[in-house]
């Protein structure tokens, strides 16, 4: 029953053009019904008279009806089998190029010169904008550096994510001015190690490269080093604003003007410990070019995957190559070559005739592809590719309804993307951690998670000095609300407005009667809490930058807690 049942509803021909075919059978019948009685070799040694009574001409007329039933079934069954009839799906591993890329971005304070329009900052961000849109495969991890390096994105294939935070990674909100290349490399490499088995490359965009690098790549790891130059050789002063806001330029400790340049030999010269190849930036795309065309890398790191899998359509043609062996074997009798009928089908695409043999998921895939989510939606009948379309199509409560039905571990991380974007932050936060229980070494899921977290602690409002004895923190929950400190978030009297809903409730409850359920109390209290974080998201501006800082602040606290910070070399640093 399920064969039928599929055989009917998903019955298609991946190339049907090829039916087409069919269309020379009755072209071959007309021109053997017009041509004149084939000659045999008995012609030229038996007189005509003889052979028409050794030959009887209903024999030949019979022997010629059967050969020509034989010739159009062989161009039926082949016609059918090139067509591709398919009518269920079936695994297969993708194939995917390893090409994982680690961009480490020098955020001193030199990259705010301007001998290059707009700045070195401004056309080295340019730079990774391109090189995101060119990448078609691969993971890429975005590292930001001055005087300690910090991780803005792991490697991940969601490249419209790292051009987001992109945006907002400047040299103002790093906590430590610097330029600390060795971390960097460090950190890169542990990206590699961690989540791609040491094989890939590591691109550094930088003007300068304070010390000699005492870094060393491990050289089993295939790893490569790229630097790529950005700034002049005649430099450029630092723009500085000052306290009134005037634009002045930044100077040293003796009043001299700070004009950073870029010395390429020295720059090749202090990264020769790690093998660093250097490049210059050009103007153009050139330098984009060569990199994607192989001159930058030598190519031996590129393997194949094939730890996922995508379900195709299965190709049946293959079975009719039976009955075409046995229709063969009679038509050798004749000594007829049917090689013509036997040859292989080829992957093309039939354009909008082939749109007539698709089904409604192959349809509405081609509605996804060409940014179309609201036609796909309804053409999908998989609750998973609905999902999806429901997230393209900015329905992120709709999505998160439907990606909750299903227990996978990508299913559960699409739902705590969706309901992030649609305002659920508690209820993201909790489905993060469900991913990373199932699986500790899913970047994607710990780095939103830790995102939200902090945007959390933004978001939670601080008591007042005017505040009632009741609203006030229990003795346990002090240390709560001393990280928010931090984060320089004003409470604008926000427990003030707390209480009146309480009050108000408690008046309700005594006006109307019988006191609600817990389960009601719990539902309205999680309303209440749902109306102030919409009204803290509503305050929190769309930029990420106070994010990235506080996360970098943190993280730099904790290295010099724990040492890792080698606080005499930054006092030995320059700090632009």
């Amino acid at each position: 029953m399920n064969f039928l049942r599929d055989l009917v509803g998903n019955f298609h021909f991946i190339r049907p053009w090829w039916l087409l075919g069919c269309l020379v059978i009755p072209v071959i019948y007309l021109l053997r019904k017009h041509a004149k009685r084939s000659k045999s070799g008995w012609d030229s040694v038996v007189a005509p008279e003889l052979l028409n009574v050794l030959i009887p001409e209903r024999a030949q007329q019979q022997l010629r009806r059967w050969f020509d039933i034989l010739v159009a079934s062989a161009l039926l069954i082949a016609c059918f089998a090139m067509a591709g009839p398919s009518w269920k799906q079936i695994p297969l591993p993708v194939e995917q190029q390893r090409d994982d890329l680690v961009l480490v971005l020098d955020c001193s304070t030199s990259m705010y010169a301007e001998d290059i329009a707009p700045s070195r900052l401004g056309h080295a961000k340019q730079k990774i904008t391109d090189i995101l849109r060119n990448r078609s495969e691969g993971r890429t991890a975005l590292v930001a550096y001055a005087g300690d390096a910090h991780i803005v994105t792991p490697l991940t294939n969601d490249v419209e994510t790292i051009q987001h935070l992109l945006v907002s990674v400047e040299p103002r909100i790093m906590p430590i001015p610097g330029s600390n290349t060795d971390h960097a490399l460090e950190l890169s490499w542990e990206l590699l190690n961690q989540g791609a088995n040491g094989h890939g490359r590591i691109l550094v965009i930088t003007d300068s490269v304070d010390e000699e690098l005492e870094f060393e790549t491990p050289r089993q790891s295939s790893i490569e080093v790229h630097f790529l130059g950005v700034g002049t050789e005649t430099g450029a002063p630092i723009p500085e604003p000052d306290i009134e806001g005037t634009q002045s330029f930044m100077q040293d400790r003796n009043g001299r003007l700070i004009v950073p340049k870029l010395h390429e030999d020295l720059v090749k010269a202090r990264i020769r410990p790690v093998d660093g190849i250097y490049h210059s930036l050009n103007i153009d795309n050139s330098d984009i070019q060569r990199f994607y065309s192989g001159v930058w890398f030598s190519g031996n790191q590129l393997e194949r995957l094939e730890d996922r899998t995508y379900d195709t359509w299965h190709d049946a043609g293959y079975l009719f190559v039976i009955p075409l062996v046995v229709l063969a074997l009679f038509s050798i009798r004749r000594g007829v070559l049917v090689a013509l009928l036997l040859v292989v089908a080829t992957d093309t695409h039939a354009n909008w005739f082939e749109d007539l043999w698709k089904n409604d998921d192959q349809r509405a895939y081609d509605e996804l592809q060409e940014d179309n989510p609201e036609s796909a939606e309804t053409l999908f009948k998989d609750p998973d590719w609905q999902a999806v379309s429901k997230y393209r199509s900015g329905d992120y409560e709709g999505a998160a309804e439907m990606f909750n039905s299903d227990d996978t571990i990508r299913s559960q991380y699409n739902l705590g993307n969706s309901l992030a974007l649609s305002g659920q932050i508690a209820e993201a936060i909790e489905t993060y951690d469900n991913v990373l229980e199932q699986d500790p070494d899913h970047e994607d899921a710990r780095f939103n998670r830790d995102l939200l977290d902090q945007l959390m602690q933004q978001m939670v409002p601080q008591p007042g000095e005017g505040e009632s004895p009741e609203s006030q923190p229990l003795p346990g929950e002090g240390t709560e609300g001393e990280p928010q400190d931090d984060t320089g978030t004003d409470p604008d009297g926000e427990p003030e407005e707390s209480e009146q809903p309480q009050d108000e409730e408690g008046e309700e409850t005594e006006l109307e009667g019988p006191p609600p359920l817990p389960d009601d109390a719990l539902s309205n209290e999680e309303l209440e809490a749902n109306d102030t974080l919409e009204r803290m998201l509503r305050r929190v501006p769309d930029d990420p930058g106070s994010l990235l800082r506080n996360k970098f602040l943190s993280e730099t606290r904790r290295r010099l807690e724990s040492g890792d910070i080698d606080v005499n070399r930054l006092g030995r640093a320059q700090r632009w």
